[in-house]
């Protein structure tokens, strides 16, 4: 019989171990299919804990990506010269300078709090310099990435130094007072004393805290450690810079008297080992270390480039004055604007309890002559106020701001004439524990962006009224008085977007648009215009100091840049 011949057994009568082969073949296949499905399921989460852990994106510039690995490298070279340098201070703390010291530990801890976001920003704004170097012929050589590594891990040398001081001028003399030759001599005299008293074996803490003069004298003449760039000591730094630990130096003359140095302890410059070993600690590579100094250096040289190159004596300037409305605080409420003219019956006294009734009766009748004086036509509060009692609203014409009626702000009485008071209504005087008021009511607000909306509409119509609304309405103190004038600006004196406004005003007595920012609004009058006018010496280095972080904003804004929300800083920084 041939095989296709072959007799073919139907199901049920196939044999009992063919269908439990069957069934263990389904079960193999079923359980290969589990473990490949289980094997696609462990891949696909290891491969996203591996991406959201390493690759994925936290920063763009332009096509240029930062992945969470670059960005935690540069986290961990920051957080370890932050490190480093905090312990560095806490090994110093013990003395004068302890309050200094706190102050820069305190900084250090806000920046550590703030790593994420400074990691982020070091990573994109070293990408915008790199990509901005060429056409500006600014470049960073590997001879000063070198030296640079080597200034970073180095510490300078410290002194710890104690200090006496005798005065020249006795404890009774004026500030103003000069000393004589006879001072001199006297103080030189003193200081020799108290020299050879501790040369005799006096405890130097107990003479100082007993007849020395430093402010030091509390901690026992102790003014702790001292390096040679320190400006307040450089001078004691030199003066004890070979002599040996534990000596005394002086009697030394110096502009106020004299002074004797103790020398109490040394530190040799040398390596910044604890700056090398949190490096390490971290794994940041040698590699990795220099291309964050590349940035570092990069950041100087722009700088340098800013305050010389773009900084120059020649400038495009605009004369402008400004108005400037602040902010509501939280959500805006209706409120009214106040002024007043205060009449006390002892003038300038925190507490009018003892005063008199004839002095009482003196403070009306001031109050009155404000209030006559001030309901003629011709009034002027800005002049009238300057001889009121309060000095921080007469200076400004009386103004007190913006006064929300539901608040507590003002003592009850004063609250309460407010209330009984229609736009523009004077006062009849209102007496407080202060003294008697005459108040006025100025203008009235739903909030401050319909103020300023509002004073915009109106100095559109009427650019001439700019002065006057500027000297009633501006809540800016430094220029109210003037009129809102800010005199000559050059570019990024201001912040943006103050700064785009300003300089999109072409023609004298023109109003700009309403510019808003966190801390108001704000509205310009163009008074005149230079394409390149001479900066004042003073103006440009003011600028120069404040102005590269707003240069390097204008870079950014010319790039492409994006940003994950959780990697972002809190503020684009310079």
């Amino acid at each position: 019989m041939s095989f296709r011949n072959r007799p073919v057994l139907d199901r049920k009568h196939r044999p009992r171990w063919q269908d439990e082969l069957r069934t263990q073949r389904l079960i193999v296949a079923a359980f290969a299919g589990a473990i490949a499905v289980a094997i696609g399921i462990f891949g696909a989460t290891a491969w996203s804990e591996h991406y959201q852990a390493h690759l994925k994106q936290v920063a763009m510039v332009d096509a240029a990506s930062f992945d969470v690995d670059a960005q935690r490298n540069r986290m961990d070279i920051l957080g370890s010269e932050l490190q480093a340098a905090g312990l560095d201070l806490q090994s110093e703390l013990g003395g004068m300078r302890d309050a200094v010291i706190n102050q820069q530990l305190s900084f250090i801890q806000n920046q550590l709090q703030a790593l994420v976001g400074t990691a982020t920003d070091s990573l994109v704004t070293g990408r915008i310099l790199e990509t901005e170097a060429p056409a500006r012929g600014i470049s960073v050589s590997d001879a000063e990435i070198d030296a640079e590594k080597v200034r970073r891990q180095t510490l300078e040398e410290r002194q710890k130094l104690s200090v006496i001081t005798v005065r020249a001028l006795p404890d009774t003399a004026a500030a103003t007072d000069k000393p004589s030759d006879a001072d001199w001599a006297r103080a030189k005299a003193d200081a020799t004393a108290i020299y050879a008293e501790l040369k005799g074996g006096a405890d130097f803490a107990t003479t100082a805290t007993s007849k020395s003069k430093d402010a030091s004298a509390a901690s026992g003449g102790l003014l702790g450690w001292i390096q040679a760039k320190d400006a307040d000591y450089k001078d004691y730094f030199a003066e004890a810079k070979t002599a040996a630990v534990g000596a005394l130096i002086g009697p030394t003359r110096d502009a106020t008297g004299y002074h004797i140095l103790r020398l109490d302890d040394r530190r040799a410059a040398g390596p910044h080992e604890l700056l090398v070993k949190l490096l390490a600690a971290s794994g940041v590579t040698d590699a990795q270390y220099r291309e964050y100094l590349h940035t570092e250096l990069l950041r100087t040289k722009f700088r340098d480039y800013f305050a010389t190159k773009v900084l120059t004596s020649y400038q495009p300037q605009r004369e402008v004055a400004q108005i400037f409305i602040a902010a509501d605080s939280g959500v805006p409420v209706p409120k009214q604007r106040v002024r007043h003219f205060l009449a006390q019956p002892i003038p300038g006294a925190q507490d009018q309890s003892t005063a008199t009734p004839e002095k009482w009766a003196a403070a009306l009748a001031r109050a009155n002559a404000f209030r006559t004086a001030a309901l003629k036509p011709s009034a002027d509060w800005a002049t009238l106020a300057k001889t009121s009692d309060d000095p921080g609203s007469g200076s400004k014409g009386g103004d007190l701001g913006w006064f929300d009626p539901t608040s507590t702000t003002f003592v009850a009485e004063f609250t309460k004439a407010i209330a009984g008071l229609t736009l523009n209504e004077l006062s009849e005087p209102v007496k407080t524990q202060f003294g008697y008021h005459i108040i006025q009511v100025t203008d009235q607000r739903t909030s401050a962006q319909e103020e300023a909306t509002s004073l915009l509409a109106t100095l559109k119509k009427d650019p001439t009224r700019f002065t006057e609304l500027a000297t009633q309405q501006s809540e800016d103190a430094s220029t109210v008085a003037k009129g809102g004038d800010l005199g000559w600006l050059i570019p990024y004196q201001l912040e943006e977007p103050r700064n785009t406004a300003v300089f999109a005003l072409t023609k004298p007595n023109q109003i700009g648009e309403l510019v808003k920012s966190a801390s108001g609004y704000y509205i310009f009058k163009l008074i005149d215009s230079a394409e390149l006018r001479f900066v004042p010496q003073a103006q440009l280095d003011s600028v120069r100091g404040t102005g590269f972080t707003r240069w390097l904003d204008a870079l950014r804004a010319d790039r492409q840049i994006w940003i994950d929300p959780a990697y972002a800083p809190p503020t684009a920084t310079g």
